[in-house]
């Protein structure tokens, strides 16, 4: 494990994440996005990214098969294949570690599913899970109370991400798939708290800076989709959920995230490629590889691959 993390570090500082972001924006702006058998998409993706996924093979585990379609039905329903193998990562690394501090967290838990995993493999650690509703814990503990009985170093705490009041000293931040701006929120708890590493899924792109509106396509998906934003606004006009989805500080102009990136493209472009992101994972690399440079920036090393992002804070 010494060894994998002495390649991670080699491999990531030589990462480049601004020419396949320039690249894979030439392409959003030809229009080469959503082709409706996603075969182009695929294409452009290993033309443009290859690098980066050859870069995340050679220095971390061997990544899951992905054998379907993207953005397909299949292809989102298997996003935990990516879930169990970012746990895998983080296990392997808080054991071979052994960091002084032994708390780690995981914000827009749920139902605490992924953190109860983590507290069982690491009985050595505090593991803190977080959410702005207790409900879906509390079903899940009572749900699978059998396989969870008599644990004591997982703990749910209440809690807004955009404005969160207990900032630990985690050795590291995870999360599995957390909303839109959530993400990003989530993200900066890790660079406030001074996490050192940093290992999570993103999700729901098309939901940044309180976007609730898709590019309609043909296709369940698409439907799917449109559903859960209408959804979303309906839970974001009741009271007890008041600034919990929306934050002024994950407004539009946020976006983009990094320095670098703002260079490349402005705050409606960001906004355009997350109204396309259900049926592009070009317009979801976008926004992503936007947030791997405000890593960097940030002083972490970076390597990411398919929505997952391995960061280690050098500085």
């Amino acid at each position: 494990m010494d060894q994998m993390l002495d390649r991670f570090r080699l491999t990531s500082q030589a990462v480049d994440f601004r020419t396949p972001l320039e690249s894979l924006l030439l392409e959003y702006r030809r229009g080469n996005i959503a082709d409706p058998d996603r075969t182009l998409e695929d294409r452009l993706i290993r033309d443009h990214l290859g690098e980066l996924f050859a870069a995340w093979d050679k220095a971390l585990p061997d990544f899951p098969d992905l054998p379907w379609r993207r953005r397909s039905m299949a292809w989102e329903h298997h996003r935990g294949l990516r879930d169990a193998y970012a746990r895998r990562l983080l296990v392997d690394v808080m054991r071979a570690e052994q960091p002084k501090d032994k708390t780690i967290v995981n914000p827009a838990a749920v139902f605490g599913r992924h953190a109860r995993w983590l507290a069982r493999k690491l009985p050595a650690f505090s593991v803190v899970a977080t959410d702005i509703d207790p409900t879906w814990d509390r079903l899940y503990r009572v749900a699978c109370f059998w396989k969870y009985r008599g644990m004591k170093n997982y703990t749910f705490v209440r809690e807004n991400i955009f404005e969160p009041y207990g900032m630990y000293r985690p050795a590291a931040v995870t999360f599995f798939g957390a909303c839109g701006s959530v993400t990003d929120g989530n993200m900066d708890y890790a660079i406030t708290s001074g996490a050192p590493l940093l290992i999570c899924r993103s999700c729901c792109h098309d939901n940044i800076a309180a976007n609730l509106k898709i590019v309609r396509r043909p296709g369940v998906l698409n439907q799917m989709f449109e559903w859960k934003n209408r959804s979303g606004e309906r839970a974001r006009k009741k009271p007890k959920y008041a600034g919990f989805y929306v934050s002024d500080r994950y407004m539009k102009d946020a976006y983009p995230r990094s320095r670098a990136a703002r260079e490349m493209m402005d705050s409606d472009t960001v906004l355009e490629a997350a109204q396309n992101s259900v049926d592009s994972d070009i317009c979801r690399f976008i926004i992503d590889l936007d947030r791997c440079l405000y890593l960097q920036e940030k002083g972490y090393d970076v390597l990411y691959r398919e929505e997952l992002f391995f960061a280690h804070r050098t500085r």
